[in-house]
């Protein structure tokens, strides 16, 4: 898909002063001003070197190399003069058309010497501006981390400025940078963040960007009717304008929708538009992706050859771009197309280097095509265990892509903007509302002799206004149990949460390990034989999640209904054995050493079943903060007629400000030491759990060096609530 990085040049001609596309009397009228009939400088005056300026950034967009020619000439005037802001933006111009064309340590250089000049005269909105450049040479390189940093230091100025439009445009370059490296949630929040600025304001260049924007976010979520909505939205506004460089990052994207939905014939017609404007207008980047486009439509056309050609000059053109993002998706073709044709050996080199350029990149979702790949590939070439190893890893970065937060807060944005819509209407109604008001004000002055009419008026107020009272008593009263009930149902989307939360942590695991065996049984990668080998593990995981179910089940009855006490004394040994035992192929996935320092002189008075549940929990938590090779080890104590239970591991730990949110409420869950990743939810609802049988629960914590999960439960006693 296209990434987009061409967006950014966009938004930041957006951030000027006028208009990115050069209107051609504008542009002409600029020349007159300041060249002569054969193309020299009239003057050498601030004023004309302000001008040069100003027409090398409106020759961007369409001629970049006219942008060379006056930003070379403004700076060559302003150094006669020692004019330092015409320095300064010479060689912030100069950096855009450099960063461009690939050529990223002259853009660097452009970039530091700007921001040195426009510090020297404090000019913020220049600083800001250099940021955003130095953050843009930085994304195309993929150092995702370091780009946003840019970008953040840009929008703090921009915020001190407050022009919305510049705070918009900050918005969207920060979201094309979350979007690349594959963080939708946070990239859908900086696009609505600037769409709904750019609707206000009625930025109809900024707003086609970010429709294309969230278009790529939904391609990526494979919702491609909603990918073509807002793709056509974008594109609509781009043939307005009249901007060739929108228009083709919209061609491209739409061919790739077409091509998803392997509707090929159309696909390729949009590649072809697309292709001949990136050529014209010498897009590197977007030749790259272009060509890797092409690619799959000749093999999925039935064209080996002619795919592996175009996918091999998509690769030399990102080499020589040094684009990482498009080295590492024209990797993934080439890892694509020998997998399916068998060759594994190059399948498995391509694949290879997918995976180590996407995880330079920190770009989740192509970590997970790339890791596809290189799992199709080992087990092409018999080597199962290896290629089921990658399997998990896949499923496990494609389920955190299609994460169901990102399509709730699409919908909670486009509720917002569909909100501020309908506040601009209500405001339009509103005005024409007072203009009548007005005008009866005026026709009532004319008849303020007719008392009578007057008195009338007087009398339907008054009685309307009892009216209003009463209707206002009743509505209170009718609000009071609206919340009586919304208080209920709150409870019930408590409940509802904390069951999903435990079902998508724990069931998780076992279901995706059956759904591998069956996935690489049904390829045929591995034997009967091997099939068979592999079947008593996956069921001792299916019986214990059946168990874990049972106990779920039984604890939902004891909130919705009221069951009977089910609390009895048995020993923490034994639940700690059995879980042990369940848990054994998670302990061998890092080499753990499980430790049950538990023994049978620990007896507690509470249900096993929910215990069971906290324990569990507890150890499933260590596992996946735990290092390789290390241990956990469970244990107890006797104190008082009270024993504590306590897990403890040597893995990365937390910080005093995670420990303190453990318990109170939903937390941002941490991925674990392997990637893992959990709900947040899981130690909120242990707590619950302790807690209904008078118990405690907490957690000591040491950054880098591990943590304790510790409960109390009576012994042999238990005291009734």
């Amino acid at each position: 898909m296209k990434s987009l990085y061409i967006i950014i040049f966009l938004i930041c001609l957006a951030s000027a002063s006028v208009i990115a596309t050069p209107q051609n009397g504008e542009t002409d009228s600029l020349k007159k001003l300041i060249l002569t009939a054969n193309g020299q400088v009239k003057g050498n005056d601030t004023t004309t070197i302000n001008r040069l300026n100003k027409l090398a950034e409106k020759y961007y967009e369409s001629a970049p190399d006219s942008t060379i020619y006056f930003a070379n000439l403004a700076i060559n005037s302003a150094k006669k003069l020692n004019y330092t802001k015409g320095i300064a933006t010479g060689n912030r111009l100069l950096g855009r058309v450099n960063s461009f064309k690939g050529n990223y340590v002259n853009a660097n250089n452009n970039y530091n010497i700007s921001l040195k000049l426009y510090r020297q005269i404090n000019n913020q909105f220049g600083i800001s501006e250099v940021y955003i450049g130095l953050g843009r040479v930085q994304d195309f390189l993929g150092n995702y981390n370091q780009a946003i940093k840019f970008f953040e230091q840009a929008l703090v100025i921009r915020k001190k400025l407050r022009n919305e439009i510049d705070i918009a445009n900050c918005y969207a370059i920060i979201g094309i940078t979350y979007d690349n490296k594959g963080d939708f949630n946070k990239a859908l929040d900086y696009y609505f963040k600037s769409l709904i600025i750019d609707l206000k304001l009625n930025d109809q260049l900024s707003a086609a960007n970010n429709y294309c924007n969230i278009g790529v976010v939904m391609q990526h979520l494979e919702l491609y009717p909603k990918a073509l909505d807002y793709f056509n939205k974008a594109n609509s506004l781009w043939l307005k304008l009249n901007d060739k460089q929108g228009i083709s990052t919209c061609y491209q994207n739409i061919g790739e929708v077409m091509l998803a939905q392997k509707q090929y014939a159309k696909a390729y017609n949009y590649f072809k538009r697309a292709s001949a404007t990136y050529h014209e207008l010498g897009d590197e980047e977007g030749i790259s992706l272009i060509y890797y486009n092409i690619g799959l439509y000749h093999y999925y056309t039935v064209n080996p050859d002619s795919a592996i050609y175009y996918l091999n000059r998509s690769l030399a053109s990102a080499i020589k771009s040094n684009i990482k993002y498009n080295k590492a998706y024209a990797y993934i073709g080439l890892a694509l197309i020998y997998n399916l044709e068998k060759d594994y050996n190059k399948a498995y080199k391509y694949a290879l280097l997918a995976q180590q350029t996407a995880n330079n990149l920190q770009s989740t979702n192509t970590r997970a095509e790339a890791t596809l790949q290189l799992s199709k590939a080992l087990a092409g070439l018999k080597q199962f265990d290896k290629a089921y190893m990658q399997h998990l890893l896949y499923v496990s970065l494609k389920d955190s892509l299609k994460n169901n937060e990102s399509l709730q807060k699409l919908t909670s944005y486009n509720l917002a903007i569909a909100f501020e819509s309908n506040q601009r209407k209500t405001h339009q109604k509103e005005a024409e509302l007072e203009q009548k008001l007005a005008q009866q004000r005026r026709t009532n002055f004319i008849y303020a002799g007719i008392i009578v009419i007057i008195t009338i008026m007087l009398i339907v107020y008054y009685n309307a206004k009892r009216k209003q009272l009463k209707a206002n008593a009743l509505l209170e009263i009718k609000n009071k149990e609206v919340l009586t009930q919304a208080d209920k149902l709150n409870e019930l989307n408590v409940l509802k949460d904390r069951l999903i939360s435990i079902l998508a942590h724990d069931l998780r695991a076992p279901l995706s390990t059956l759904r591998g065996l069956f996935s690489l049984m049904t390829d045929k990668d591995i034997t009967h034989t091997e099939f068979i080998e592999m079947v008593p593990g996956v069921f001792g995981k299916l019986e214990h999640t059946s168990n874990f179910l049972d106990t779920l089940l039984f604890w939902i009855n004891s909130q919705v209904d009221n069951v009977e006490d089910t609390t009895k004394s048995f020993c923490l040994y034994d639940v700690v054995k059995v879980e042990l035992a369940n848990l054994e192929d998670q302990f061998k996935l890092k080499n753990i050493t499980p430790l049950n320092r538990v023994s049978a002189v620990h007896t507690v008075r509470a249900d096993p079943n929910s215990i069971r549940i906290v324990i569990h929990n507890f150890l499933t938590n260590a596992i996946k903060f735990s290092h390789q090779d290390s241990t956990i080890e469970a244990s107890a104590r006797i104190e008082n007629d009270i024993v504590i239970f306590t897990v403890t591991d040597r893995g990365i730990g937390m910080t005093e400000q995670q420990l303190d949110k453990l318990f109170n409420s939903k937390v941002n869950s941490q991925p674990g030491t392997h990637n893992e990743v959990g709900t947040g939810m899981g130690l909120v609802f242990c707590k619950d759990l302790v807690e209904k049988y008078n118990g405690k629960i907490w957690a000591k914590s040491t950054l880098n060096e591990g943590t304790e999960l510790s409960f109390t439960l009576a012994k042999n006693i238990f005291n009734k609530k």
